[in-house]
């Protein structure tokens, strides 16, 4: 019933855009309310689990030492310059400066092909980041069984952001341009991955540990830091309209992810 459950929220939040005709206006409006929960996700989230799983505290006597242990870090940093080589590699570089388009590369009529191909990328940096989130959460769930207070608080947790992710990825492939046959494959894959770390934590908990948990976390926050930081915020404030109301969809974002994190998610 869990699965089912989580599933069908997933699916509902991800379709939800297709069903809406947006202009290129109202889409980066909505993408300041995915942009606040992509980056409450990474800040309030995946980074204090992080540091969380990097602590090691260690008693002497009567003094407690704590030590860092920086791997998941370094693969934190293995998260963000990934996607800044595969971008650097991949996607057709443009000259600034060209007539008609501003510092973004972007034109007065829309969408150019190297932006097009540069939002792909972050979509399915993002697509990826999500589904490591969702994996890492469908284990945890899976560890939280044996505790009915605490499986039952984190199930609902992870139900209320499910679907406001789904929505934030789909809006970002939206503005993508991608076919819309291709973002219900998208959508309906992303739905999957949470009851897939269900299954796949209720058998090969003990064989991942902890520590092959942290590392997916790890890759998933630094993904979401440079998409956030070095895409979604650009992207979003590129043009000067509606700059207030943007600001209160992303705070409005983060302050929903806050919310989901003190629930237990």
């Amino acid at each position: 019933m869990e699965l089912l459950t989580i599933l069908l929220i997933a699916l509902a939040g991800g379709l939800l855009p297709l069903f809406v005709k947006w202009s290129d206006r109202n889409l980066h409006t909505a993408l300041a309310l995915s942009t606040g929960i992509f980056l409450g996700a990474v800040f309030l989230h995946l980074l204090p689990s992080i540091a969380m799983l990097s602590a090691e505290v260690e008693v002497h006597g009567d003094h407690t030492h704590a030590h860092g242990d920086i791997t998941l870090w370094i693969f934190v940093l293995v998260g963000v310059l990934a996607v800044y080589l595969i971008e650097s590699y991949l996607v057709p570089q443009h000259s600034h400066g060209t007539a008609g388009h501003d510092s973004h590369g972007h034109t007065d009529c829309g969408n150019t092909s190297h932006d097009l191909n540069r939002h792909r990328t972050v979509g399915y940096a993002a697509l990826a980041g999500l589904c490591i989130h969702a994996l890492t959460a469908g284990i945890s769930l899976a560890a939280a069984e044996h505790s009915e207070s605490i499986g039952a608080a984190l199930f609902l947790a992870v139900c209320a952001h499910k679907g406001f992710e789904a929505f934030s990825l789909a809006t970002v492939f939206l503005l993508a341009e991608l076919p819309r046959k291709r973002i219900v494959l998208l959508m309906v894959l992303f739905a999957f991955v949470t009851p897939l770390g269900m299954l796949v934590g209720s058998y090969t908990l003990q064989s991942i540990g902890e520590h092959g948990v942290g590392i997916a976390a790890a890759l998933a926050a630094g993904t979401f830091l440079y998409v956030c930081l070095c895409e979604l915020l650009p992207e979003v404030f590129h043009r000067r309209e509606d700059r207030t109301i943007k600001t209160i969809l992303i705070l409005a974002g983060i302050t929903m992810m806050y919310f989901f994190q003190e629930a237990g998610a």
